[in-house]
């Protein structure tokens, strides 16, 4: 009875501070499912967690919805002003998901599709149903994911001066539009896979 009274105890905290480190992410990283190193018992007794991993694949990176995220959070302090000594990971943008936040944040682009060239370190992005393709360079500002246009072409003829401008705006709208995700990113990366965003910081507050 001691052992199923231990165990039962032991589940009910785990789930307790899972919750409250996914709660403190949400509003960061949207949703995410956390898994404990160690007794989430002896965590609370002490107001420290040795480590914990965050995994998602619903998660978001500003307002681009449907990332995946995987990190890796150790000395977390699970006190009034929660933190943790150290974060190390990364959130990957599909291309799907960048073509998702282009056609809602900047309709008048008509994206149809979105590849990543990860030899030239930009995305290739097809318009009006493949009439045009624009090819635009991420960066990281200010906790943003940024976007430059390197090129544009229409049927595959550089695009004239006054189409470029509109569409430099329009990249800039949607840039101005993200939402800083508040988590220390580090570097972004264009892979086969899309956009990989690397964290890595220490000392992290998770208010």
């Amino acid at each position: 009875m001691l052992v199923l009274l231990t165990g039962s105890a032991e589940l009910l905290a785990a789930r307790l501070v899972e919750e409250r480190i996914s709660d403190r992410l949400r509003a960061r990283i949207g949703d995410n499912e956390v898994d404990l190193d160690g007794s989430a018992l002896l965590a609370l007794a002490r107001g420290r967690l040795n480590a914990a991993t965050v995994t998602g694949d619903s998660a978001r990176l500003g307002r681009i919805d449907g990332a995946t995220v995987d990190l890796r959070l150790t000395g977390l302090e699970l006190g009034g002003s929660p933190h943790a000594d150290r974060i190390r990971g990364s959130i990957t943008v599909p291309p799907e998901a960048v073509a998702r936040a282009l056609q809602q944040s900047a309709p008048g682009l008509a994206v149809s599709g979105v590849r990543p060239d990860p030899s030239s370190g930009t995305l290739v992005i097809t318009v009006q149903g493949g009439l045009g393709t624009l090819t635009v360079r991420p960066a990281l500002s200010g906790g943003k994911v940024v976007l430059t246009l390197d090129d544009a072409r229409i049927m595959g003829r550089p695009a004239p001066a006054g189409i470029t401008s509109r569409i430099e705006e329009a990249l800039r709208g949607q840039s101005a539009r993200q939402t800083a995700t508040a988590l220390p990113l580090a570097e972004l990366r264009v892979t086969s896979g899309g956009l990989v965003v690397v964290l890595s910081a220490d000392d992290v507050a998770l208010r």
